[in-house]
């Protein structure tokens, strides 16, 4: 056995397995569709290199190429059975020293994120996040450090966390950045979620700042979002009146539609129509959403909580496109509506 990693690959068709030659590769994470009913047996190495794999259960109609191989030299420990995750038998203290070059790991991301669930206390947890301290950053945009993050929010308690929120805030923008980011935004998410909000304050006041362009961004306006969930009631109403200011941009957004939503749902009962009226200015712009795959539902919402006389105005504008309405499931409804407020049949 070598102590350069290898690649046994085989591609699965109609039931039949064609071997490829091996060839040298840096690093290639187990791929295992259990969907699909594949499993490996994996056999013990006694030392570096090859990790060895026989897959079963192979069904006739799956066709995957399964790419299988392991560093074992990176591994905190091994594997036993079938190859998940949750049935890793792991050495707690092999991964004490080793958090931050683990967590930037495929497969050692797992090893970390099962020492941090299954911690037998704060502090042993805390033991462990501190070799993250320095590297938040980088781990918030890390395809895989960005789960051991989210294990630490999920797991350890608000006060032990500052040392993520203190790291966002020490550049400028980094917030911001964080809340556009594909991975970062959901650091974010769960901050504002799991942290009280003394806690979180200058990261809402940052983002309360960007809502306007956050709120019609694919990732930010995620966070947008759970800032309405989660945030005091002068925060909702801070970010009702930037979403009214801004509320034909946003709707026609890819993301909008949700923003939208999510706005008119969390806002007080009063502020509600301040983002219905902004919309129902513009019929051109509630024609767009009703077509958009993810405003179509949000809608309805702003038809319900307009006023009576701007919900006539608005139908009678709508009525005039009756037809484009009837084109999709949410439209019909939008159509059926119209009619009904304006006395047809």
């Amino acid at each position: 056995m070598t102590n350069t990693c290898s690649l046994v690959s085989s591609t699965v068709a109609a039931g039949k397995s064609k071997p490829l030659e091996p060839r040298p590769m840096k690093f290639v994470a187990p791929f295992l569709d259990d969907s699909a009913g594949l499993h490996a047996d994996w056999c013990l190495p006694q030392s570096p290199g090859l990790l060895e794999t026989a897959t079963t259960e192979v069904p006739k109609n799956a066709s995957k190429t399964l790419s299988m191989c392991i560093h074992s030299s990176t591994w905190p420990g091994t594997f036993v059975g079938d190859a998940k995750f949750e049935a890793c038998r792991y050495d707690r203290s092999s991964v004490v020293g080793r958090v931050w070059e683990l967590s930037q790991d495929p497969i050692g991301c797992h090893f970390v994120q099962e020492a941090l669930g299954q911690a037998a206390s704060e502090v042993e947890r805390c033991v462990l996040a501190e070799e993250l301290h320095g590297h938040v950053l980088q781990a918030s945009r890390c395809p895989h450090g960005n789960h051991v993050l989210q294990k630490c929010i999920h797991t350890m308690k608000p006060e032990s966390l500052q040392f993520i929120i203190d790291e966002l805030l020490r550049q400028e923008g980094s917030v911001v950045r964080a809340a556009k980011h594909h991975f970062g935004c959901r650091i974010i998410q769960n901050l504002l979620k799991a942290c009280p909000q003394p806690q979180v304050s200058r990261i809402a006041q940052t983002l309360l700042e960007a809502a306007g362009v956050l709120a019609c961004h694919p990732h930010g306006s995620y966070v947008v979002q759970r800032m309405l969930e989660f945030g005091t009631e002068e925060q909702r109403y801070q970010l009702v009146r930037r979403i009214e200011r801004s509320a034909a941009d946003i709707a026609l957004s890819a993301h909008g539609g949700a923003m939208i939503k999510a706005a008119i749902i969390h806002a007080a009962p009063e502020d509600r129509v301040w983002v219905a009226r902004a919309l129902a200015q513009n019929p051109q712009v509630i024609l767009a959403m009703v077509k958009a795959k993810r405003g179509n539902g949000s809608v309805l919402l702003v038809l319900d909580n307009l006023p009576e006389l701007d919900r006539k105005r608005l139908c009678a504008s709508l009525a005039q496109h009756i037809n484009e309405l009837r084109a999709s499931r949410v439209g019909s409804k939008v159509a059926a509506q119209v009619r009904t407020m304006l006395g047809e049949k």
